[in-house]
Parts: C-alpha cells; structure tokens; sequence
C-alpha cells in the first residue's frame, strides 16, 4: 500500500497485469488468476540491462562506502586505547578463557550433553523462544 499502481506518465501498470477489480497478476497472463476476467491492464516495458547494471553498481558503492566508514571508526577506536594499560588484562582474560575451554573438554561426556542442555534451555528462557503461544 501507499506505492502507485499505475505510472502517471504513460498509464501503463508496473510490472504486472491488473484487472478491472484491481487483482494482481503475472506480466504474461491473459486472464485475471483470481476472477477470471480478461479485462487487463497493460505493463510497462520491462527494465533493461542499463537498469539491472546500475541498481548493482549503486549496491556495490554504497556497501562500500559503509564498509570504509565502519572500518574507520574501528580502526579510530583502537588507535586511541591505551595499550600500555590495558595489555596486561587482556592476556591474562584470554589465558582464563583458556583455561577454561580447556578444562570443559575434560568433562566426561554425559556431564557435556547436561552442560548443553542447560545452556540451551537458558538461552531459550533468556529469548523467550521456548514459550508456548
């Protein structure tokens, strides 16, 4: 809803085939799908490689750009921490998620498939996935 159904330059439908009662069809039909008439508009002319080239190459651009923004402000960020500082807790968090990964693949494997479930069912409860409607 809100988009036009008919182009107010030529008159002719966008895309598709319209019916006297206003139902949707394919640009190739020659009957109303839903009531049968053959009362149709006409669609316009179907867009061309020039169209599809440019809707790609605008895709490509755009995507890029955001790219190199978010890339920026990453790269921004980083430069302006003060490693000195914050070095020393950054190795020894990742020798105690070490740690840890290694001492979770020492547990037999019943106490892993418990494990699992209980963190599955936690996540579910967490994102409410696991409530009936």
């Amino acid at each position: 809803m809100g988009e036009p159904v008919y182009c107010t330059h030529c008159g002719r439908s966008y895309n598709v085939r319209i019916c006297a009662r206003g139902h949707s069809n394919a640009r190739g039909a020659a009957f109303c799908a839903e009531c049968g008439s053959g009362d149709l508009s006409t669609p316009g002319a179907p867009a061309g490689f020039l169209f599809y080239f440019s809707q790609w190459a605008l895709r490509i651009l755009i995507g890029s750009a955001i790219g190199i923004l978010i890339l920026a402000a990453v790269v921004g960020f980083l430069a302006s921490l003060d490693w000195d500082a914050i070095a020393p807790q950054l190795v020894l968090l990742g020798l105690m998620l070490a740690f840890l990964y290694w001492t979770t693949t020492l547990l037999p494997g019943p106490v892993k498939k418990l494990g699992k479930a209980a963190g599955s069912q936690a996540w579910k409860a967490m994102t409410g996935k696991g409530k009936s409607k």
